[in-house]
């Protein structure tokens, strides 16, 4: 795998809500198989910057290419055919929904049934959910919850993932099992990831390379050498 190709594109982008602008010139590329994690103080745009590019929020100027090919606003079943999942800040999760519907549903947006194959494809990976098909999401635990929430991605089979906040309000145990399990993605798939995550711990473990959002901008990509350094997040992060 060459992990210089570039799987995303962006190019001077300017979005936000309204009237009002909140990302000013982002450019940035995510290349293939990389995990990028975008950290930063609260307000600088994070969470902005994976709703442009899953065309949640209004892209006031700039381009985003995905795989060579302009990508634009898009209902979010049209973004999974093309190749690209969002986890947004609280999941994936309709409460009342079985844990069967939810993955029916997650097929159906892929234009393609959730059969044998695909059910013995979650429920291998996730032996636990086997048991609780018929349950709704709502009265399933935190981790619970997020293995449902992957067990999504499964059945999407996307490569490329926009994660905000998927650690947000989780125990500790489902905080381990979460970065093990989008490790273990990253190392046998290649699946490419924009991270944006609160837990530094678990953003710069994650991470192959880093950007730092700011007052609606963000900085250079560092790699591991550098924001492994010690006084990396208080010179570059909370300064």
């Amino acid at each position: 795998m060459n992990s210089q190709v570039h799987i995303l594109q962006v190019d001077r982008l300017s979005a936000g809500y309204g009237q009002r602008t909140v990302l000013q010139n982002v450019t940035f590329s995510l290349n293939q198989g990389e995990v990028l994690a975008i950290i930063g103080q609260n307000g600088s745009g994070k969470s902005t910057l994976l709703k442009a590019i899953a065309g949640l929020v209004n892209i006031i100027s700039g381009t985003v290419m995905y795989k060579g090919e302009p990508l634009p606003a898009m209902q979010p079943h049209l973004l999974i055919q093309k190749g690209i999942s969002s986890f947004l800040q609280g999941g994936l999760i309709l409460p009342a929904l079985t844990v069967e519907e939810h993955f029916e549903l997650a097929a159906r947006q892929c234009e393609t049934v959730f059969d044998k194959k695909l059910s013995d494809k979650v429920y291998d990976h996730f032996p636990l959910l086997g048991g609780l098909k018929k349950q709704r999401a709502g009265n399933l635990s935190g981790g619970e919850r997020q293995m449902l929430s992957f067990g999504i991605f499964l059945v999407q089979d996307t490569k490329t993932w926009l994660l905000d906040e998927p650690t947000a309000g989780l125990a500790p145990e489902i905080v381990a099992f979460t970065v093990e399990f989008l490790e273990r993605k990253r190392r046998e798939e290649g699946i490419s990831m924009m991270l944006v995550e609160h837990n530094m711990d678990v953003a710069l473990r994650l991470a192959s390379h880093v950007m730092i959002a700011k007052e609606g901008t963000v900085t250079q990509k560092f790699n591991p050498e550098e924001f492994h350094k010690e006084t990396f997040l208080e010179t570059f992060v909370y300064n």
